[in-house]
């Protein structure tokens, strides 16, 4: 049978599921332009929460799944190589999973994109960051690690951190708004610095329903980046929001170590900020921590500085254009947000 004709008769043969696969993308992109008032109660309070619900049933499974599709890497190439079928096929069966891939992305979390924005939820209105309330918030970040820093912090391991933060960050999130069941796993990720060699301490994978952090992170940051990924599992997706649920929740807890993993977040974004304008004061500012902050801060620059960068300007560009692209307009500067959405907290007492 000639190529071309073996061609058609595959598409046709196909042409079923061709169908259905386009009845699928149409019903996608109309639930992409639907208002935002409309996915609020459609997607975000029907069928995110049955997502999470079904994701809820393989949540005891101990290891990171992302494993899986990693390990069948090798296995696709072998099929490409040793395939029979034409060149045609083989490029029009991975398109479709291609965007396959891409509908399942939307519809087991990125529609929260198209919802009610957290600006929406939670209004600032304090005046704009000065930088004489910079300093105020500098002092008032130190004043948290100084108050929440006891003898020795406790370093707990991934797992038990998650059984921590889980029930604040589920009420924190409910309290903006989102429907939170089921239970939000976030594992460690080897090996280590596999992230962050690409600039990220950690991800939610939504065809998981999981989070993954680094497994290079030192512990003291490792609650409050916990904390940061559960939230985006329960449906947050702006980063600065997930940062400000983070520092919520790691403030309600009752364990100091915890507290202090959200506190010296938070202070790593302000200093971040403060140093960038005024580099001499914040030395200044910083030499005068006690000794047991400044230890913990050099302890976590160098575990940072053991896994560089491998592309650092490409991976902010690809992410600041996909979070523009999915309606964040601030891109990558939305993870600084969280410093005028504490200032708001703790105006309206929240803090």
């Amino acid at each position: 049978m000639p190529k071309d004709q073996f061609f058609f008769n595959t598409i046709l043969r196909q042409s079923g599921k061709n169908r259905s696969f386009l009845l699928v993308l149409l019903i996608s992109c109309i639930f992409f332009f639907l208002p935002p008032e409309w996915m609020e109660g459609l997607y975000g309070k029907l069928i995110f929460p049955l997502v999470r619900i079904l994701l809820h049933l393989i949540s005891w499974i101990p290891f990171p799944l992302i494993y899986i599709p990693i390990a069948a890497v090798p296995g696709w190439f072998y099929y490409l190589l040793k395939s029979r079928l034409s060149w045609k096929v083989l490029v029009l069966k991975q398109l479709k999973a291609v965007f396959a891939i891409i509908i399942l992305f939307y519809w087991l979390w990125a529609f929260n994109y198209r919802r009610t924005d957290f600006e929406t939820r939670f209004e600032v209105s304090v005046p704009k960051l000065d930088s004489s309330t910079l300093v105020r918030e500098l002092n008032y970040a130190a004043d948290l690690m100084k108050t929440q820093r006891n003898s020795d912090p406790q370093r707990f391991n991934p797992v038990q951190i998650e059984e921590l933060v889980r029930p604040a960050v589920k009420t924190i999130c409910q309290r903006f708004g989102y429907t939170t069941p089921g239970k939000i796993r976030v594992k460690a990720l080897y090996p280590k610095g596999a992230l962050l060699r690409i600039k990220t301490a950690g991800f939610y994978f939504p065809h998981a329903g999981e989070a993954y952090v680094d497994g290079g992170l030192h512990p003291l940051q490792m609650a409050f980046t916990i904390a940061h990924e559960m939230s985006h599992g329960f449906g947050v997706t702006d980063e600065g929001a997930c940062n400000f649920l983070a520092f919520l929740a790691t403030q309600a807890s009752k364990d100091s170590s915890i507290q202090y993993s959200g506190a010296i977040g938070y202070f790593r974004y302000v200093a971040g900020a403060y140093r960038y304008y005024f580099p001499e004061a914040y030395q200044a500012f910083r030499d005068e921590l006690p000794a047991t902050i400044q230890m913990d801060l050099d302890e976590i620059n160098q575990a940072m500085r053991r896994y560089p960068d491998l592309f650092p300007k490409l991976r902010d560009q690809i992410y600041d254009n996909y979070l523009k692209l999915q309606g964040i307009k601030e891109g990558m500067s939305s993870y600084d947000n969280i410093i005028d959405l504490v200032r708001q907290a703790r105006e309206q007492g929240l803090l």
